[in-house]
């Protein structure tokens, strides 16, 4: 199995424990802690430094606090954010308005958003004016049936204002409702963002560290607490966990999502033991995920009894023998007769209402597709995953909240096949680019397993050219754009989508020096492995003439321009999703009374252990010239330490690729020569 991101990532679980308290996080604490109180401030903080002086905006202190509270024989988990924030441009005033999220649970428990206070603080010739947020600045607004937005704007913002808020929202104790996710990291800089959580020994947390920054404290202290009455107090464990000058997030290139490298901490609830109510364990193993989603009516119940599609089950036997066959058959009925809403899923209603309705999302295709090719007896399971926007999965943890897709699995030769019927471009066991994350599990009464979603296809572009230069500089001749694997399937979706003139358009919108004279496609059909697409061009000034020499880039208009990466360091992955093959040759015929003068020189560069490569070599045969340049890129994710490397074969590239041949026009005596 490719190994996984958690592997290289800060992430680190911290349990406690009813009676003990894991000790994987050890004590460490710095005295840099800044002394912030609500409500006061000191002139310097107007001017206070921050790891990016460019930035609109500065988080100067950022406090999290969670205590477990009961309130009228009830447990409430109280979250209290204090936060202190310089706007420092224009830009940043919308970050005065301020909105918290509720949620509306629909057995009664809701959430409650508690005291809100503000201040807004200027200078005003050198003196501290405070404006108070009042009631006026608060209002509420329903998002949707389970969640309420709670909004409030500071007053008085402008350029140099420090802008400070309070709020504290009550959470009824549920195994629904978890402490919130705590981002130490933000947009914007943040000099100081802490977090604090006592946890009784009555409960048992799951808490999940991530991230890339070091942590400047990072300690836990025993404690006790009384919660209940007639009860002794309890043992507690109160945990501090700070992080120090975070610097803005910068959303890199060829990453997942944001929330996959953000530094923060996450929890969910494994078990509680309450006085006079018994142990409730909610920790799950992936075994116990596996049966749950089987034993639940809107996943393993759809795809067990489905005799609504007995007939078309036996039809497609009748036509097909062996059982690849026959698995393409199920996957291309159900991709052509039902159609993606263009939404992931886990569950489903009710795949028979979607196979009338011809339309549903992502659980009820491939759930639909699993219980077709169990009629026609074949094993058939779902593969839970998670899509590249919502997060990777953790395999240390097994949580539903982490899967939002659904696929379909069938073993054939005694290899996986993984298929997903939302899309009739691909081909069988291709899965489509944003399902390309990680691990998914598959889901299987006491034979479930973690399974690697790595592509078995790679994105493979080839650009063959054949040109002829006459004396004037201008090039005549054939150019063929060849796709393969991801790149076949993204080319063939895209000319069916926007028809034959508009996807011919945009690719010579990318080209405005070729005068296309005619245009031949090959393999636009669903079931072809390729697509190509042949121009017959002329490029009018394709080289420059100064005096008696003629200059061209043999990359024509094929070359990379820039370096994707620009920065000379990088914390993050670079996760391209799949392995990349770019191949661009051309043969060029030379204009009669010219010669070469210069060519660029061959080179060829390897990452290291060859998972990568770069070749560009031009050469003289006779009359033409002759140009191949390789990009392979043979692995879908680099880890931060390989980036370098990666840095510089991008590097080379770009120069290469600018590079010029130089042809020098000559005499008939000259030819003569020996």
């Amino acid at each position: 199995m490719q190994p996984t991101l958690p592997g290289r990532l800060l992430v680190l679980a911290v349990v406690c424990m009813l009676l003990q308290v894991s000790t994987a996080i050890a004590q460490k604490t710095i005295d840099a802690a800044p002394s912030i109180k609500f409500g006061k401030i000191t002139v310097d903080q107007f001017t206070s430094p921050s790891v990016d002086s460019t930035a609109e905006a500065v988080v100067l202190y950022d406090l999290g606090e969670v205590n477990i509270d009961v309130v009228s024989n009830e447990l409430w988990l109280e979250f209290t954010r204090h936060t202190r924030l310089l706007i420092r441009r224009k830009s940043a005033y919308p970050r005065a308005t301020v909105q918290v999220s509720t949620r509306r649970g629909r057995n009664g428990q809701h959430e409650f958003l508690g005291s809100v206070e503000g201040y807004t603080y200027n200078l005003v010739n050198g003196d501290l004016a405070i404006t108070k947020l009042t009631k006026d600045g608060q209002f509420s607004e329903k998002a949707s049936e389970d969640v309420w937005l709670e909004k409030f704007t500071l007053p008085n913002v402008r350029e140099g204002s420090i802008i400070e808020y309070k709020y504290t929202i009550r959470t009824p104790f549920s195994v629904n409702y978890n402490p919130r996710t705590w981002r130490f990291q933000q947009d914007i800089p943040v000099n100081w963002s802490e977090y604090r959580i006592v946890i009784p020994n009555y409960f048992y947390y799951k808490m999940i560290l991530g991230g890339y920054l070091p942590l400047a404290v990072n300690e836990k202290k025993n404690q006790t607490v009384a919660l209940f009455t007639g009860q002794p107090s309890a043992n507690a464990i109160a945990y501090r966990f700070a992080v120090k000058d975070a610097p803005a997030f910068q959303d890199e290139s060829y990453i997942t999502t944001d929330d996959d490298y953000l530094s923060k901490i996450d929890f969910e609830l494994a078990s509680y033991l309450l006085p006079g109510r018994g142990l409730h364990d909610l920790s799950i193993s992936w075994e116990a995920l596996d049966q749950t989603l089987v034993d639940h009516p809107k996943f393993g119940g759809q795809y067990k009894r489905a005799g609504f599609l007995q007939e078309t089950a036996q039809r497609l036997l009748s036509q097909h023998t062996d059982t690849l066959s026959r698995v393409t058959a199920a996957y291309d009925f159900v991709r052509q007769s039902i159609k993606w809403d263009e939404q992931p899923g886990v569950l489903s209603e009710n795949i028979k209402r979607v196979f009338d309705a011809k339309k549903g999302d992502a659980a009820d295709i491939n759930l639909l597709l699993v219980a077709l090719l169990r009629e026609m007896n074949i094993e058939a399971n779902p593969v839970v995953l998670s899509t590249r926007s919502h997060g990777r999965v953790h395999e240390a943890f097994a949580l539903l909240r982490m899967f939002n897709y659904v696929v379909a699995h069938v073993t054939v030769g005694g290899k996986d096949l993984l298929l997903d019927a939302t899309d009739p471009y691909l081909k069988p066991g291709m899965l489509p680019l944003h399902c390309l994350n990680g691990i998914g599990r598959l889901v299987r009464p006491k034979l479930g397993r973690l399974v690697s979603l790595a592509p078995i296809h790679s994105d493979i572009e080839s650009k063959s050219a054949t040109l002829t230069i006459n004396a004037d500089g201008d090039m005549t001749g054939t150019i063929t754009h060849s796709h393969s694997g991801y790149s076949a399937w993204s080319a063939q979706k895209k000319f069916a989508t926007e028809g034959r003139t508009k996807y011919l358009d945009a690719e010579q919108k990318k080209r405005p020096a070729w005068q296309v004279n005619q245009v031949e496609v090959a393999g636009a059909e669903r079931q072809s492995t390729i697509f190509n697409v042949t121009y017959t061009v002329a490029i009018p000034e394709a080289c420059s003439r100064v005096g008696d020499r003629l200059y061209f880039k043999p990359m024509i208009t094929e070359s990379r321009l820039e370096n994707p990466f620009k920065d000379p360091k990088r914390l993050f992955p670079v996760d391209f999703g799949v392995m990349i093959d770019e191949t661009f040759s051309a043969t060029y015929t030379l204009p009669d009374g010219y010669e070469v003068d210069e060519l660029p020189k061959m080179i060829n560069v390897k990452l290291p252990n060859n998972e990568g490569r770069f070749l560009y070599s031009v050469g003289l045969n006779g009359r033409q010239l002759q140009l191949v340049s390789r990009v392979s890129l043979r692995k879908p994710l680099y880890f931060a330490e390989e980036y370098p490397y990666l840095r510089e074969l991008f590097s080379q590239i770009v120069v290469k690729h600018a590079e010029q041949v130089v042809l020098k026009r000559v005499s008939l005596a000259e030819k003569k020569e020996p």
